[in-house]
């Protein structure tokens, strides 16, 4: 997923389609890679929105400002209570479901699998200690009033969203093409929890870390 703050360079490698509509649009890239993508389309009188339905991406955080309204409270437990326990369960379901299929089809797809399933794992220890952090320091901290700094949460939000980026373009944006049912329930499991981590991160940069 673009985010306004991209250069066009990492744009690019964000998603596969840039280069091919930039160049339809008439946009060097060449010559615009180091700028940042939204002016690039600005001067050419197309919006950042307009773009990305281009490209084939649908603004997935459209209806968080409602979030805004939340206190600072009522956001946290949300979060702990509701966000946190879902992505732990779609990983877990998505690890066991790899488990599962690269025992059953090692000889069709097993080394393709785990190539996959090795960051899938990595993304399971990353949100098991993140949310870990949050919940025992940053969140409680958050609640008493106290100043935290969310730095290292912010980074680690960014090593979340970098590994889910890996995975799309080894299984071609969760579509491996492979005629196995268990594949693509996993697919479907994998696409769901990309996108809920991606909206669990920008409410909490976007709304959260800045009350």
């Amino acid at each position: 997923m673009l985010n306004r703050t991209m250069t066009v360079e990492e744009a690019a490698m964000r998603n596969k389609n840039v280069i091919p509509k930039l160049i339809e649009l008439g946009i060097d890239y060449d010559m615009v890679a180091t700028e940042k993508i939204e002016p690039v389309l600005k001067e050419n009188d197309i919006s950042f929105e307009d773009f990305q339905e281009m490209i084939g991406e649908t603004n997935i955080y459209a209806d968080l400002d409602k979030y805004k309204d939340y206190t600072k409270e009522e956001l946290i437990k949300m979060i702990v209570t509701k966000i946190h326990p879902k992505e732990l369960s779609l990983i877990e379901e998505i690890d066991n479901g790899f488990s599962k299929s690269i025992k059953k089809y090692y000889r069709e797809c097993g080394e393709q699998l785990f190539v996959i399933y090795e960051i899938v794992l990595l993304i399971k220890a990353e949100l098991v200690s993140h949310f870990s952090s949050e919940e025992e320091y940053e969140f409680k901290e958050a609640l008493k009033n106290k100043d935290v700094d969310y730095e290292n949460l912010i980074a680690e939000h960014e090593k979340i969203i970098g590994l889910f980026d890996r995975i799309k373009v080894l299984t071609h944006s969760y579509n491996l093409n492979l005629d196995i049912e268990e594949v693509k329930e996993i697919e479907a499991k994998m696409k769901e929890l990309d996108i809920h981590s991606r909206r669990h991160i920008y409410i909490e940069n976007e709304i959260l870390f800045k009350m």
